[in-house]
């Protein structure tokens, strides 16, 4: 139990503090800052009503307004759920990023992109540059057992784009200069506490050009199916104003 000023914090009321699962040390902690805040906010509000002017017929008004909000809130909400169509096509997507080309445009280089990390004495460095860049399937698989047995991480065959800012996290892209993002196909050399970099840009796109659709779908979808949410929201308010003047239930006097 505790307590601030006039007010008692019972047993009952930590039963829903701990989630199911967490125990010992965990729980014990989770109880005893859930104590602390609660003690640091009755004090607070204690000081705050003996110290600020406050008008409770204001403050209901504020309460009223906000707990009115929370129910229209909930009822959107299950309306939304209820019968928001979530199926976008491909061709929807199609014709929102061919309509609004100004959305989509880069605010950093992205890349397609293979590399292989080994250590500086890996073996037959030449003979993995050369499947490297070889179009034979029967050599990509001699390059993908290579790597298997040698390499400490390696990307190979991907044909995703990725942002320069995501790629910091697998090889040192900083030392490959901007103005070098659109030599595809060639090998870079990059040496880097001790490990080997062999890196091939595959494809490119500079910052300010338009972002490929594949990078952009799912932004697209969740546009498309925010506009149907707030669309749906629209037509279920005008309704239920409409059916109520129609009704006579709503009516402004002079």
């Amino acid at each position: 139990m505790a307590r601030s000023f006039d007010q008692f914090l019972y047993p009952e009321d930590l039963k829903d503090v701990v989630p199911a699962g967490v125990t010992g040390d965990d729980s014990t902690q989770l109880v005893r800052a859930y104590i602390e805040q609660w003690l640091r906010q009755q004090a607070l509000l204690y000081h705050a009503q003996r110290n600020v002017n406050i008008s409770t017929e204001r403050l209901d008004k504020q309460v009223e307004a906000y707990k009115n909000g929370l129910i229209v809130y909930e009822y959107e909400q299950a309306l939304v759920s209820q019968k928001l169509d979530t199926v976008v096509t491909d061709e929807e997507i199609r014709e929102y990023y061919d309509a609004r080309p100004e959305l989509f445009i880069l605010q950093q280089p992205i890349l397609k992109r293979s590399y292989i990390r080994l250590g500086t004495d890996a073996p037959e460095l030449d003979r993995v540059k050369r499947l490297m860049v070889s179009p034979s399937f029967e050599e990509q698989d001699l390059l993908t057992k290579y790597c298997a047995m040698y390499a400490t991480d390696y990307v190979l065959h991907d044909t995703t784009w990725h942002y320069v800012d995501e790629l910091v996290q697998e090889f040192p892209i900083s030392q490959i200069d901007d103005a070098n993002y659109d030599q595809t196909g060639r090998i870079f050399e990059i040496i880097e506490n001790n490990e080997l970099y062999l890196i091939i840009l595959h494809d490119s796109k500079l910052r300010e050009s338009r972002s490929p659709l594949p990078l952009v779908r799912e932004q697209i979808r969740n546009l498309i199916l925010n506009k149907r949410k707030m669309d749906l929201i629209d037509r279920m308010q005008r309704s239920i104003v409409t059916d109520a003047r129609e009704k006579n239930n709503i009516e402004i006097y002079n």
